[in-house]
């Protein structure tokens, strides 16, 4: 045991002999012994009569206790003492004080452990009131316990610890894979750009050769033409000066001889060659046809090797919600036709009204996106087949059944309608609502357009599209549009380059280009279709 200070003396005269911790509400009995209150109340209700102090055994009366308060002034000082030297530094306590891990109330060596509690207990910390009631096993049988869970746990973490330098090793493996195969790729573009690189100057070299030896010919034959008429300028010249001179003698000296005139200058037929031989000129020609091949070939091969490499097919689905109500848009969301018919009782806010145009169900706010519209362009003539294949079922605004044979709708009603009464039926509209605009428009559109009323269908009002009928391609600009193409692919491919404010147009088929808008996008960009023919259709791809 450590060597009692002043301070420990002290304490030793302010416990309570029966709960050994500080004396509470201090009492004195006959004999002049101090003990706590409840305890020596405690010993007054347990024992039987006589009751004997259980330090000196000597016998007092319950009647006789008293309460000493100047003893509980002296305890709670006492106490105030030992928790002002407990906040010391270790560094100030005395060195036997340090050499051991002791009780900070009792200064003595910690033995037990309280479960309750969970705390760590000297002897005299035990046996107090506070603690005598608990469970309290020995330091080392707590702690082989705690040393088990810990060592669970330390399996547990190990076994994190395994997993994650696996997972880390497979991580690592698969990178380098990856990376070798990146390396690899790397060799294969070298090689094949360099392969295309090659063919395509042996393809230069041979129209090159090809044109010098057609510009070799072409020299040659003009060289041979300005020979050959030169010499026959020169002789006729020559011819030309001898009559010259004939004709001016005096008539004697001419008709000597009359008849000999034109047999001695007779009058042959003239040199007239044409200059580009035939086989220079159709070879000529040929080489016009191959370098328009190679253009149209390049054109091509430059937008599919763009779409491939750079843009992200997307599937694209009409959002229905916004479809004017003469538009159907079929269940699967990829087709649209004009019906003619109002489809829609009530029209809700986000509809184009009267504009019979859709937006896509998806926009687009970054990145490059690619898609096609394939156009069924039945009043060109194309698909009369299936135009004429029409149903019954929905009354229109004509009063007769009406509904396209591609609506793809059957029911119990259906009956055929034939193309003169469709004919009749649009001979009908045009004449209620004018002029019927046969076109449709293709291309994407802000998310913010007026869906209200006429529209202007330009860049200025957020709308980038191409509009296409039987007379060609016409890009939608202020005032009038304007004429690009004289005729109409039957599938358009549309890029959308967010980023670079770019919208594209192609040819689906040939990957011929189009036309390009140049914009700054602000906020979402969508799909957008416009239709207004009954007899036709706009199908999304893929």
């Amino acid at each position: 045991m450590a060597a009692a200070s002043p301070l420990r003396n002290l304490e030793d005269e302010v416990l309570c002999s029966i709960c050994l911790d500080y004396l509470r509400e201090p009492v004195t009995i006959d004999c002049g012994h101090v003990f706590c209150y409840h305890c020596i109340i405690k010993v007054c209700e347990s024992s039987r009569q006589p009751l004997y102090c259980s330090l000196c055994k000597t016998v007092f009366k319950k009647e006789n206790i008293r309460h000493v308060w100047q003893m509980a002034s002296l305890v709670e000082n006492i106490w105030r003492m030992k928790v002002e030297e407990e906040r010391q530094p270790r560094e100030e306590r005395s060195p036997e004080q340090r050499a051991e891990n002791l009780c900070g109330r009792h200064l003595e060596k910690l033995h037990y452990y309280c479960k309750d509690d969970q705390q760590i207990l000297c002897v005299m910390c035990r046996e107090s009131r506070e603690h005598r009631h608990h469970a309290a096993v020995l330091l080392e049988k707590a702690a082989q316990s705690y040393r088990g869970k810990i060592l669970n746990h330390l399996k547990i973490l190990k076994g994190d610890r395994d997993r994650i330098q696996n997972f880390q090793s497979t991580g690592e493996d698969e990178i380098q894979a990856l990376l070798t195969k990146f390396q690899n790729h790397r060799q294969d573009i070298v090689s094949v750009f360099e392969q295309g690189h090659q063919f395509l100057r042996e393809r230069e070299q041979y129209l090159l050769d090809l044109l010098v030896g057609l510009e070799q010919e072409l020299v040659d034959g003009r060289n041979s033409h300005i020979t050959k008429g030169s010499e026959e300028v020169v002789r006729l010249g020559t011819l030309i000066s001898e009559l010259e001179k004939k004709v001016r003698q005096p008539a004697l000296e001419l008709l000597q001889d009359p008849s000999d005139i034109m047999s001695r200058y007779p009058r042959k037929k003239f040199w007239i060659e044409k200059p580009i031989s035939p086989a220079v000129k159709k070879r000529a020609e040929e080489f016009s046809d191959k370098f328009l091949s190679l253009e149209k070939g390049l054109r091509g091969f430059h937008g599919k090797l763009m779409r491939d490499l750079e843009y992200k097919t997307m599937k694209i689905v009409l959002n229905s919600q916004t479809a004017n109500g003469y538009l159907l848009v079929y269940p699967n969301g990829k087709s649209m036709i004009f019906t003619g018919l109002w489809m829609n009782k009530y029209q809700r806010g986000q509809r184009f009204d009267p504009e019979p145009g859709v937006l896509g169900s998806k926009g687009f706010t970054w990145g490059k996106v690619y898609w096609e519209v394939k156009v069924d362009r039945v009043w060109w003539g194309e698909e009369e087949e299936e135009a004429m294949k029409f149903r019954g079922g929905t009354r229109g605004m004509f009063g007769s059944s009406y509904l396209g044979g591609f609506l793809g709708i059957a029911d119990s009603y259906a009956s055929p309608v034939y193309r003169n009464e469709s004919e009749e039926l649009e001979e009908e509209w045009s004449q209620e609502n004018g002029m019927w605009p046969k076109f449709c428009l293709v291309g994407v559109a802000r998310e913010s357009v007026v869906r209200r009323g006429s529209l202007s269908f330009t860049p200025e009002e957020g709308f980038w599209t191409l509009k296409l009928s039987s007379a060609g391609v016409f890009i939608c600009t202020s005032p009038e549009p304007f004429q690009i193409l004289s005729y109409c692919p039957r599938q358009i491919g549309v890029a959308l380059d967010y980023d670079g404010g770019k919208v594209t147009f192609t040819n689906a088929r040939t990957q011929e280009f189009i036309y390009e808008f140049s914009s700054s996008f602000t906020g979402r960009i969508f799909p957008f279709l416009w239709l207004n023919c009954m007899r036709s259709r706009l199908t999304l791809r893929p």
